[in-house]
């Protein structure tokens, strides 16, 4: 299994921004819009981890942190606060109540995977994996276990086939894989022998690539590769 984050914040933006960024990161992302949302989603299904702003428009992160803190089903979930306020006493109230960690407005998504990834090692001493295998290929990034593709941070839908082929090729590292290679891999196929439909997929793969479609090459009388540097 994939770490699973609950970001809890009333203002819809950061919620798009935090899920995009983390999900591009190989977390397992739901967001939820108030602490009336955030106790629901608690209840469906528990979290490896909670980003909490302490400012919702129907109670407060505090508030949130003290009831499931108290709570034997979810005291062991670790939970970040998130806010503007910088003061000395916010954060002490916050830590007081169980909080493992708070981090103040505007943050760096970098700082705040750091911080996540610090409490998780914490949490899950052994063993927790915080993100899945992701694969990069120029402003490609694969997420194999989720099936995952996305150009220059913006989400792609590949068919089966066609994530199968890419992931073939950046995994190949920049060798030359044949239309048999390819062909095999995409195995159960209901076109049966003729390898040539490794064109058709190949030919929809660079196109919904775009920008990126650069990152595969054809080595005429050869395959294909990908351009992995």
């Amino acid at each position: 299994m994939n770490a699973k984050i609950l970001v809890v914040d009333d203002q819809k933006d950061l919620l798009e921004l935090l899920s995009m960024a983390l999900s591009q990161e190989g977390y397992v992302v739901r967001t939820a819009a108030s602490g009336a949302e955030a106790i629901a989603a608690v209840d469906a299904e528990k979290p490896d981890l909670i980003l909490l702003d302490i400012m919702l428009g129907d109670t407060s992160g505090i508030k949130l942190t003290t009831r499931w803190k108290n709570e034997a089903q979810t005291a062991h979930i670790p939970i970040i606060l998130l806010t503007a306020k910088d003061t000395e006493t916010d954060i002490i109230v916050g830590l007081s109540v169980g909080a493992d960690d708070y981090i103040t407005k505007p943050f760096s998504t970098r700082v705040l995977l750091a911080r996540m990834e610090a409490v998780l090692r914490r949490a899950y001493p052994e063993p927790m994996p915080t993100t899945r295998e992701i694969l990069s290929a120029g402003s490609v990034r694969l997420f194999p276990a989720g099936r995952q593709v996305f150009v220059e941070g913006v989400p792609v839908e590949l068919t089966g086939a066609e994530f199968i082929i890419l992931l073939a090729l950046v995994k190949a590292g920049g060798d030359i894989l044949t239309r048999e290679q390819l062909h095999a891999q995409m195995a159960p196929n209901p076109d049966g022998s003729n390898v040539r439909v490794v064109d058709v997929h190949m030919a929809a793969l660079r196109k919904k690539l775009g920008t990126a479609r650069g990152i595969i090459k054809t080595v005429h009388g050869q395959g294909y590769r990908a351009v992995v540097s």
